[in-house]
């Protein structure tokens, strides 16, 4: 029996895997394509009605009657601090996402002449569509890195949609707030109904 040299086994072998590769290629191509459809998000309504405050594990609630309108707290991390805020008013009708973004960059101006956007982009908020907004700007000599990300929502009883914010605002410096806006995201998507 004749051997074939070793050069020739090892194009036999190379030809073979490549014919290999085509055949599964093609009948990859030929096969339906499975989806993985992602779980869906929940869509969480607003209850303008219900609002309760937890800190340091106390839970405050607010008495009946009174509807929460602004959150500004400073939150602090390793001593540095870290302004959080969340807003909420009615969204009259035909205002749309986008104009409640630009109307917040607007409103930003006002305190912050030299602001610049660094980047806009859908998001989600408690499941319902939303805008996020990043920003920087100079205050006391210092850079400020703030994001915001704002929803309109329908109330859990269906009568008013409402506008509903949620920002941050960073010394993007400090190394101790380096994963803070990544902190911030994740605490967003683990918005609960309550």
């Amino acid at each position: 029996m004749a051997r074939t040299s070793i050069y020739d086994r090892i194009s036999e072998k190379r030809l073979a895997a490549e014919a290999l590769a085509r055949q599964q290629a093609e009948e990859a191509a030929n096969a339906p394509a499975v989806v993985i459809e992602p779980e869906p998000v929940p869509v969480l309504p607003l209850q303008p009605a219900r609002n309760e405050l937890k800190v340091a594990g106390l839970a405050l609630l607010m008495p009946q009657g009174f509807n929460f309108r602004d959150i500004d707290t400073t939150l602090e991390r390793d001593g540095h601090p870290v302004t959080f805020g969340a807003k909420r008013r009615p969204a009259p009708e035909g205002l749309t996402l986008q104009r409640s973004a630009d109307i917040y960059v607007d409103n930003l101006r006002k305190y912050h002449p030299d602001i610049t956007i660094v980047r806009q982009s859908d998001c989600l908020l408690a499941g319902n569509p939303a805008i996020s907004v990043d920003y920087i700007f100079a205050a006391n000599q210092e850079r400020r890195h703030g994001r915001a990300i704002s929803a309109i929502i329908d109330s859990a009883n269906g009568s008013e949609r409402q506008w509903f914010s949620v920002s941050t605002v960073i010394n993007p410096d400090l190394p101790a707030l380096a994963s803070w806006l990544i902190d911030f995201d994740e605490m967003l998507s683990d918005i609960v109904a309550g």
